[in-house]
């Protein structure tokens, strides 16, 4: 069993339009959390939520524009949410001609203090949850008007 997640995916948008939707709460509200709280530098932090008592705690780890961005966070699952455990969560993008790569990883699974069972729940819900939420990313993304 792989203990991480990989996905990447082809924004037909400029890589700046692309950075602004991962780290600006206005765009990241549109594909991932309906409310954002975000501090967009290293050590910053943060909050998702997503209805009344569905939240998730973030800190950014690196911020290294317009390449990387990247937060521990606490997923809202019942696995890892009642003892505060974080995995890493990665955006790699990178400007291909009229496209902008994006891959993102969610690593440290490994390391939760959690049951092999649980571990592998963790990952069969959040395998198809990052497919979602990239594939509203990619929307979002390439329905904002591009800056002359």
């Amino acid at each position: 069993m792989t203990e991480k997640i990989e996905r990447e995916i082809s924004i037909q948008a400029p890589i700046a339009t692309v950075w602004e939707v991962i780290t600006k709460p206005e765009y990241i509200r549109q594909w991932f959390g309906s409310q954002v709280e975000i501090d967009v530098r290293r050590g910053g932090k943060g909050k998702l939520s997503w209805g009344e008592d569905v939240e998730a705690p973030l800190e950014i780890v690196e911020v290294e524009k317009p390449h990387l961005f990247s937060f521990l966070w606490v997923a809202p699952d019942e696995e890892t949410k009642p003892t505060q455990q974080q995995t890493l969560v990665a955006f790699r993008l990178t400007e291909d001609g009229a496209e902008t790569k994006v891959c993102l990883t969610e690593s440290g699974f490994e390391k939760l203090e959690i049951t092999a069972e649980q571990k592998a729940t963790l990952i069969a819900n959040h395998t198809p949850g990052w497919e979602d939420f990239l594939s509203k990313l990619q929307r979002c993304a390439q329905n904002i008007p591009t800056k002359a």
